[in-house]
């Protein structure tokens, strides 16, 4: 039996998802397949620096578990805005890489690991940097992949078709079509 954590942001908590996002999603496929089951350690808003100071309770959490595997999913609160009505939250790019290879670091002592790559967002809409944002995706995998830590590729999987399907209209969150998309994902790994 697994235990599946998703720890991160509003991605990893499911919001805008009518149907819990994709670990709870997840949750009801382990259950189903009476391999296991998931919990939901995302909080929407969260960046990377207020995710370190709750991963202790993660981690506590995960031991408590049997075959705990952690699903680490965050970066878009991090990216600095063009306009930004919240700077002062903002995480800049050496600082969140820190922070994922805490995260990262800390959950791979305990358990299996893997790092979903933030899927792309309507740059235009919630003011960001195309560039910048790439940057922070690409740091992000680079962390995972050199910290020996497996890395499904949200991002590079998201062609136009599947953008203008999945992404909420709030240009942020992914729907529940994305969200079935991401845990789609993890089943193909778990069951690669």
């Amino acid at each position: 039996m697994n235990t599946a954590y998703s720890f991160g942001a509003s991605t990893a908590a499911g919001s805008k998802d009518s149907e819990g996002g994709f670990i709870a999603r997840l949750d009801r496929y382990l259950q189903d397949t009476e391999t296991g089951s998931a919990i939901n350690h995302g909080i929407g808003g969260d960046t990377t620096d207020v995710m370190i100071p709750r991963l202790p309770g993660v981690i506590a959490d995960m031991k408590a578990r049997t075959n705990p595997l952690a699903l680490v999913t965050l970066g878009i609160n991090d990216v600095p805005r063009i306009v930004d009505d919240k700077p002062e939250i903002r995480v800049p790019i050496e600082r969140h890489v820190e922070s994922l290879n805490t995260v990262l670091s800390a959950t791979q002592e305990i358990g299996d690991v893997v790092y979903l790559t933030q899927y792309p967002v309507d740059h235009e809409m919630r003011s960001l940097d195309p560039q910048l944002t790439r940057e922070y995706v690409q740091r992000g995998k680079e962390t995972a992949l050199n910290t020996g830590i497996d890395v499904i590729d949200i991002f590079g999987m998201i062609t136009t078709e599947r953008f203008n399907e999945f992404i909420f209209e709030d240009g942020l969150h992914f729907n529940n079509r994305g969200h079935l998309f991401i845990c789609n994902q993890i089943i193909k790994y778990l069951k690669g």
